[in-house]
């Protein structure tokens, strides 16, 4: 759900609290998280016509531990949020990602690393979890990078069909998927510019409830870039997407996929704009694919070194590929900032939003919230205290 991680990227990213790995040095050891908590009220935390409103509380969890360097280390990732609703209205919403990376150079300028990822995201609608283990080769030089992945993932995936309010499957959908991704980037003054290739098999263990199935081949080209001109921070991607089934259960899927971010900080004040179109799969009946369009807006102004007030809105649509059948949100909000000291920031934040689906216009429902998080350090070397007033950056549209 798009309003979930609306004030919990704003006091991770306001207190500095994920470790800036990027910079860290070969030999230095990062021990660091935060902890949070909020509680608040949603008047309609299903999205559904007729449901009721629901006090909540949220606790998050963020972990990051990297010992040596991205280039050569050890590092491991935690990020969890658990948010609890009134049972009677709503199950708990749940999201939790857990990785481990092995990095290290054999020879100067070529970089291996392997990672091991799961993942977690169960609320009252889609309930998906996964695990990955992704390899990647990297030969980087002050002028180009060259760089190939292989994955593996495993997934298991249940949606209610939220058009007739159903209920979960009887069963978990089950899917293995292997991606090889070869790719190369052009360095240059003010950012680079790249492009790659996905080959990707995804295989399902059995037919789905109806007897379809939905196993195929992905192709997938891409062209990138990032620049940095006149302050202003661009990256952006295009890919045209072919995915090809192995049945006549169903069609043949070619869209063209886009990423496209800006940001620009002046002062006290920073302005984003975000927009994508991506591709999620989904188990609802005769839908081969998800396409998911979602633009974003933010502004935020840093008053002092205590303060900060952000605004958003956001956008995002869900078309079911194969089917007459789309959903949208859109949501606008506010949130405000302040840092206590010692690593204590409180927040607050107010949103609306409201949801479309065919012949149905829901009413806007409301999100109120307040929250602490606390920032931990575990030892090892003192990092400097992060500018607040550097934007706070946010999610991508969920």
């Amino acid at each position: 759900m798009i309003r979930r991680t609306l004030v919990m990227t704003l006091v991770v990213s306001w207190l500095g609290a994920s470790v800036g790995m990027a910079q860290t040095a070969p030999s230095e050891t990062v021990s660091a998280g935060s902890v949070g908590l909020r509680t608040g009220f949603d008047s309609n935390p299903t999205d559904i016509l007729g449901a009721r409103g629901s006090m909540f509380v949220t606790q998050t969890v963020n972990y990051d531990y990297l010992r040596g360097s991205l280039q050569e280390g050890i590092g491991l990732k935690l990020r969890m949020t658990d948010t609890l609703y009134d049972p009677n209205v709503a199950a708990a919403s749940t999201s939790v990602l857990a990785a481990a990376t092995v990095a290290f150079q054999p020879v100067p300028n070529l970089g291996l690393r392997t990672t091991l990822t799961t993942t977690l995201d169960d609320n009252w609608s889609r309930r998906a979890h996964a695990v990955q283990l992704r390899n990647r080769v990297e030969y980087d030089t002050t002028r180009f990078r060259v760089f190939a992945s292989l994955d593996t993932n495993f997934n298991a995936l249940n949606e209610r069909n939220i058009f007739t309010e159903g209920a979960f499957l009887p069963l978990d959908e089950n899917f293995a998927t292997m991606t090889m991704l070869p790719g190369v980037a052009y360095k240059y003054g003010a950012g680079e510019i790249g492009t790659s290739v996905t080959l990707s098999r995804v295989s399902y263990l059995a037919p789905d409830i109806l007897g379809l199935n939905r196993s195929h081949d992905i192709v997938q080209a891409n062209a990138f870039f990032t620049a940095k001109v006149s302050g202003i921070e661009l990256e952006g991607s295009l890919s045209p997407f072919l995915a090809r089934y192995d049945t006549t259960d169903f069609d043949t899927v070619r869209q063209l996929l886009y990423t496209a971010k800006a940001r620009y900080a002046t002062g006290p004040w920073t302005f984003g704009l975000a927009s994508a179109r991506t591709i999620q799969d989904t188990t609802l009946s005769f839908a081969s694919l998800d396409a998911v369009f979602a633009h974003e807006a933010s502004l935020s102004y840093k008053f002092d070194d205590h303060n900060a007030v952000s605004l958003l809105a956001r956008y995002r649509r869900d078309d079911y590929l194969g089917l007459d059948l789309w959903s949208t949100t859109f949501l606008t909000g506010i949130d405000f900032a302040h840092d206590f000291g010692d690593g204590i920031v409180g927040t607050a934040a107010a949103s609306v939003r409201q949801v479309r689906r065919p012949e149905q216009i829901q009413p806007w429902a409301l999100n109120l919230q307040l929250g602490l998080q606390k920032k931990l350090e575990f030892g090892g070397p003192q990092k400097s205290k992060p500018d607040k007033a550097v934007a706070i950056k946010r999610p991508t549209v969920q």
